[in-house]
């Protein structure tokens, strides 16, 4: 997607050249979280690569397109390159192109196993853009592919059938003669430009087709039961013209985030068109001396010439990322339409990594942060008393730092994928020395400022703090449910901090029929038994509303599930502050 608040701040040293790349038969096992992939090893192999001169946004807002050509020549990857319109295209749009090479016997999409397994070398190939000689990146859930050719539309269709998370979406033509669908199709929801008969028969029954758009162009869309996932069907030939329409109406919309077993389709947000407002190196705060800091607002158009006061929301997005990449992550703009609230995603000072220990040989997120309160309560009609902190991975530490050291400002708070020792059991300066590679470990210091901080405030034995934590059951990151019954884990302590914070009964602790691990007042499964949600309460304050929650989801990584945000706008919304600091329920 083409918007012009996404920077451009990728620029290959050989971008408008078609370059070599090797792709390697054993698998890349380093993980990036939120943009790792997971291949099999195979034979040593290559493919060409085209990144454009204009550059490309940061690599998780990134677009990588791939092109199936029955040719291994270079010479080949530029005459498709060209009659596509690809290169004209991806200055425009911004995003790779990667041109992978069959083998000498062609595409393997019949799934042979006594030949090379080409869905594994394709997943290979986006797995190596990281540290390769073309020195960008893009995100995993925007990888597109092109077939240029039936045996190429084949290999897709193969691919999409047994290995549905890692296509995005694909653009298809016919199909070779006698081409089946593989045995153990899975039916799984695949976005898709297709004008081959067997395929848009597969793809409506997988996407479960509602409702369509009049044709156009002669295209028509279908959109399935998650209307994110689009199937367009036409007539046409893929030309040059063919791909800008596919690019418009299904590529530059489409992303799939590995957030279960298949992944789930989002629709991209246009920030631009949206009416988010960016501050990008930004002094105006005039704190941390004057530092340039980066942060965008946004306000639903029912509440820009608004003087009732409303929430306000902030999302602190994880490591490595960036704020607009948290806004399409979490899809809190979407919520704030619909309950007339504020939401700000800010920037760290440095390096994408949050200064969760309020470290001072760093500029101080959590001033900025304070600062970023005072000037949305100036220019925006915000209710002081239900400001809400929330985020995820890092910025889920951020998140119980910021509601530990300052109770008496958030009114309940929400983490996503990480827990409250990271910031009150590290090391600092192992932690942040693979991001903050300029400061020594013995200036970064490692001593935890804001754990003091909040250990003090916790001390003063009144102030409440809600705390929603929701968690993927197979984070490799942090930890698998269920937990042992062990009080030194990263969930038991974290989990004892809050209770201990909001005068909830220690125990019962564990409870190894619960499905986490842990013993709860309540504990619920929803969404067909892939959610565990578990809720403790201070009954002396409330019966009915808890002040501690948990929601573990089955089969995801390291990543959010969209109903998880919402619930945390469910169990943040029933908490307010009053002028004294002192908790208030609402509802």
């Amino acid at each position: 997607m083409n918007d012009q608040m996404n920077p451009l701040v990728q620029f290959s040293p050989v971008a408008g050249h078609i370059v070599v790349e090797s792709v390697p038969g054993e698998a890349n096992k380093t993980l990036e979280q939120e943009n790792d992939v997971h291949a099999g090893n195979g034979a040593d192999r290559a493919m060409f690569c085209y990144a454009p001169k204009s550059g490309c946004p940061d690599p998780k807002q990134t677009q990588v397109l791939m092109v199936l050509r029955n040719d291994s020549s270079e010479g080949s990857a530029a005459e498709c390159m060209r009659r596509l319109g690809l290169d004209t295209l991806a200055e425009k749009e911004h995003f790779l192109l990667l041109f992978p090479n069959p083998t000498e016997q062609g595409w393997n999409y019949n799934n042979n196993a006594t030949r090379e397994n080409d869905m594994d070398y394709l997943v290979r190939c986006f797995g190596v853009l990281r540290g390769s000689k073309l020195g960008v990146n893009g995100f995993n859930g925007m990888v597109f592919y092109i077939a240029d050719s039936p045996e190429a539309s084949a290999m897709l269709t193969t691919l999409a059938a047994l290995r549905p998370l890692n296509v995005p979406a694909m653009m298809v033509s016919s199909l070779p003669e006698g081409y089946r669908l593989p045995e153990g199709a899975l039916g799984i929801e695949t976005a898709a430009w297709s004008s081959d008969p067997l395929v848009t028969e597969y793809l409506l029954k997988a996407n479960g087709e509602s409702c369509t758009d009049a044709e156009h162009a002669g295209i028509v869309v279908h959109y399935g039961k998650n209307p994110a996932c689009r199937l367009i069907t036409t007539q046409r030939p893929t030309d040059a013209e063919a791909v800008h329409l596919a690019w418009d109406r299904l590529f530059s919309q489409t992303r799939r985030w590995q957030n279960d077993v298949y992944g789930h389709y989002q629709h991209r947000t246009a920030f631009t068109e949206r009416g988010f407002i960016a501050h990008v190196n930004d002094t105006s705060l005039g704190v941390n001396g004057n530092y340039p800091h980066t942060w965008y607002e946004y306000i639903p158009p029912q509440l820009r010439e608004n003087r009732e006061k409303v929430p306000l929301v902030f999302y602190f997005h994880g490591v490595n990322c960036v704020p607009l990449y948290g806004a399409e992550q979490s899809n809190w703009q979407d919520i704030a339409d619909r309950e007339n609230l504020i939401v700000v995603f800010p920037a760290p000072a440095r390096s994408k990594c949050w200064n969760i220990f309020d470290l001072p040989a760093l500029p101080s997120d959590m001033d900025f942060v304070l600062a970023l309160i005072e000037h949305m309560k100036q220019v925006h009609p915000i209710d002081e008393n239900r400001i809400y902190a929330t985020g995820f991975s890092m910025g889920g530490a951020m998140t119980h730092a910021l509601a530990s050291t300052y109770p008496e400002i958030f009114g309940a708070a929400g983490a996503c994928n990480a827990f409250a020792t990271f910031f009150m059991d590290a090391d600092p300066a192992k932690m942040l020395q693979g991001f903050i590679r300029d400061i020594s470990p013995e200036e970064l210091g490692h001593v935890c400022v804001s754990a003091d901080r909040a250990k003090k405030k916790k001390e003063k034995n009144d102030l409440l703090m809600p705390m929603i934590q929701n968690a993927g059951a197979v984070d490799d990151l942090m930890l698998h449910w269920p937990v042992p019954a062990d009080p030194t884990t990263m969930a038991a302590k974290s989990l004892a901090w809050w209770k201990e914070f909001d005068h909830i009964p220690r125990k019962p602790f564990f409870d190894a029929e619960s499905g986490t691990g842990l013993a709860a007042d309540a504990t619920i499964r929803c969404g067909d038994g892939r959610y565990t949600v578990q809720k403790w309460y201070n009954k002396e304050v409330s019966a009915d509303v808890p002040l501690l929650q948990l929601t573990v989801a089955a089969n995801m990584p390291h990543a959010i599930d969209p109903i998880q945000i919402e619930w945390v706008w469910e169990f943040v919304r029933h908490f307010a502050r009053g002028k004294d600091g002192k908790l208030i329920i609402t509802e």
